[in-house]
């Protein structure tokens, strides 16, 4: 299909895409004009990520899933906050096909009938390199959103599900550009993973600190664990993994599982929570203040090296 005019795009494609939801979220003017208004009287919690080609998704990735993908991983934010989605905005960049355009809306379609939240904005600019920069927003009752920073003494360290799969599937869209291979657990789980919104709305409440994985498990642990003051001896033989030959697991991104620390005689309530869900929450140790950060697998420490995990400003 040619290229076309940028608002005839934005009017065509973008316009109503959860435009049902803009009512139930309390929304006054959605998108449309130059900003668009809402209320609300609890807490508001907002992130915005940039996804570039080349570097958050593969070139030969179709438009549908460039969509999801980068749509859900803003939002696994929003639920690492222990929030619920509000609404959601996307500034795309690319050369304008309108087929591209057409497949693209077609993804966000799914995220907002998923989610249930309204597009309420966003831009469309014309590029060789194509990227898409996504801001979300989500709401907490007051002072029951979850931080990075809370984690204290001798309280257990838990993670969901498990990790791996995503790199597996990141691994396949680069082999094979099969159409077919979009319908695979691994893959599915890079380009539609899954948000873990219903666990962490239910441990905002008693849950000290919470992070998503985006950056690689041993990462995103020590963003917890040090800003907290806090370490811990982590048993790495209980997280479930795709690949148990190696460490990559442990280092690789965009699995969105969940990682929180909560006291002890909540243990058993975050059990039922795991069987009532169908997804496997782990117990990985417990944190003791101010000492090191120990991993041990097969009863061996493990040492990882000074990059352990995705970071923009290392090579």
């Amino acid at each position: 299909m040619s290229q076309v005019d940028e608002f005839f795009l934005i009017e065509k494609y973008f316009q109503n895409i959860g435009s049902k939801f803009l009512s139930k979220k309390n929304f006054i003017l959605g998108s449309g004009d130059d900003s668009a208004v809402f209320k609300s009287t609890n807490n508001l919690c907002y992130s915005v990520d940039q996804n570039y080609e080349g570097i958050h998704f593969p070139k030969s990735l179709p438009a549908e899933f460039i969509a999801t993908r980068s749509v859900l991983r803003s939002f696994s934010d929003i639920s690492a906050m222990g929030a619920r989605p509000l609404w959601f905005s996307v500034a795309l960049a690319c050369d304008l096909d309108e087929k591209f355009i057409n497949d693209f809306s077609r993804g966000l379609n799914k995220v907002s009938n998923l989610l249930r939240v309204p597009l309420i904005g966003g831009d469309l600019i014309k590029t060789s390199q194509k990227s898409v920069t996504v801001s979300v927003s989500g709401e907490t009752k007051k002072n029951s959103h979850l931080s990075r920073s809370g984690a204290k003494h001798n309280q257990n360290i838990y993670l969901t599900g498990e990790l791996g799969l995503a790199r597996k599937g990141l691994e396949e869209i680069k082999k094979n550009c099969n159409r077919n291979i979009y319908r695979k657990k691994n893959v599915k789980r890079f380009i539609f993973p899954e948000l873990r919104l219903e666990i962490s709305n239910s441990i905002s409440q008693f849950a000290s600190s919470c992070i998503d994985v985006s950056d690689g498990f041993i990462a995103d642990l020590e963003k917890i664990l040090i800003p907290s003051n806090q370490g811990a001896v982590i048993n790495l033989d209980k997280i479930p993994r795709i690949d148990k030959s190696s460490l990559e697991d442990f280092t690789f991104g965009d699995d969105l599982e969940l990682i929180f620390t909560a006291d002890k005689k909540y243990h058993k309530k975050i059990m039922k929570l795991s069987d009532d869900s169908r997804i496997n929450i782990s117990l990985l140790g417990q944190t003791k203040k101010n000492s090191g950060i120990k991993y041990l697998l097969n009863s061996d420490e493990v040492l990882f090296p000074r990059k352990k995990g995705w970071n923009h400003g290392k090579k």
